[in-house]
């Protein structure tokens, strides 16, 4: 289609390209070939080199595993370092919590809510409470004491929402640690999905499957869920490769793990501070630390990702989500070292049936 007349290459009123001038048609086609390919050659160059120094809008979402530039911040990677400082935690949580507090922008409103505490004295929170002036509320099977407050409550995946409602708690808490010694993964999906937002979110996690299973227990029966328990064996819980993944459903990313907790952010505010984000596939590292009897033969429920993708789906009842997994029956092999006998190795392999 010819352009308007008058109108070259160029139009001077509004600047856009509309088609060749009379003059370029005129042009032999050998040399009309020759502009073309050298516009094409000049734009491919300009594309490449746009795409090699292209640089994220602080708009952008930052990926899960993102490149450390100078103007990150590093804080976040330096958390995993953060080891052997504990005053009331049951391992070296509590450094770990108050390095990634700073990180994340401070106390924020104080406010934490943890389950599965026993007494109460030996837990994650309890340093925010008695140095750092938090409140809170703390859950457990057995044990109560309205002191700190700890309350005597049955947690499951099917009242834990009802209970954080019970108590209180607001939806953008700053601190939430899980430790259920079975229903851990199930337990977390139902607090996410009911949209709960913690800033720092704390789980347990089993450790005898290291990272290279994405398993958890199978749910227990809805309504029967005192008749099954923890038997001191390593089946309890889930892997901390399917805790990270669920976590990524709900934006959440791990910066730091022992062998029996791993911790949480929310990517979104992470984001915000500007915060490099360790690598999820660091955590929770490469030993599968020997805890607790052998399970061997028992079965669980292998966590894949597409099934664990439509956990933000809040028509899917926790049954229906629990279901979604198929079945896998894991043997067991625990290696020793003979100079160091509570450093054990775990490994386990897949049962067929005949």
């Amino acid at each position: 289609v010819a352009p308007p007349d008058g109108i070259g290459i160029w139009d001077r009123d509004r600047m856009g390209c509309y088609g060749m001038s009379s003059s370029a048609l005129s042009m032999p086609m050998q040399l009309r070939t020759l502009l073309l390919l050298s516009l094409a050659v000049v734009a491919t160059i300009i594309w490449k080199w746009t795409n090699i120094f292209h640089f994220a809008s602080p708009t952008e979402t930052l990926p899960h595993n993102s490149i450390v530039t100078t103007q990150m911040n590093d804080c976040l990677l330096r958390v995993a370092n953060v080891r052997d400082i504990k005053l009331y935690s049951q391992n070296d949580e509590d450094g770990a919590l108050l390095q990634t507090l700073k990180c994340m922008g401070g106390h924020g409103t104080k406010e934490y809510f943890e389950f599965g505490s026993e007494t109460g004295m030996e837990v994650n929170t309890r340093i925010l409470r008695e140095l750092h002036g938090w409140h809170g509320h703390l859950l457990d099977g057995g044990h109560e004491n309205p002191d700190i407050p700890l309350h005597k409550e049955w947690f499951t995946p099917s009242n834990i929402v009802s209970l954080l409602k019970k108590y209180q708690v607001s939806k953008n808490l700053d601190v939430l640690s899980i430790d259920c010694d079975y229903d851990d993964l199930y337990v977390m999906r139902e607090i996410l999905v009911a949209g709960y937002k913690p800033r720092i979110l704390i789980t347990e996690y089993n450790s005898n499957l290291g990272d290279a299973w994405s398993v958890s227990t199978v749910a227990k029966p809805v309504g029967k869920e005192a008749e099954v328990r923890w038997k001191f064996d390593c089946y309890f819980g889930a892997s901390a490769v399917a805790l990270i993944m669920l976590g990524r459903v709900f934006g959440y990313t791990p910066v730091w793990a022992n062998t029996v907790n791993i911790m949480f952010v929310r990517l979104d505010q992470a984001a915000q501070l500007g915060m490099a984000i360790p690598s999820a596939e660091s955590f929770p590292g490469p030993w599968s630390r020997a805890l607790h009897h052998e399970c061997n033969g028992r079965t669980w429920k292998l966590i894949d990702f597409d099934n664990t993708a439509k956990a933000a789906d809040t028509t899917i009842s926790h049954v229906d989500f629990a279901n979604k997994f198929s079945d896998i029956k894991l043997g067991v092999k625990t290696f020793a070292n003979p100079d160091k006998t509570e450093l054990q190795w775990r490994t386990f392999h897949e049962i067929k049936d005949d």
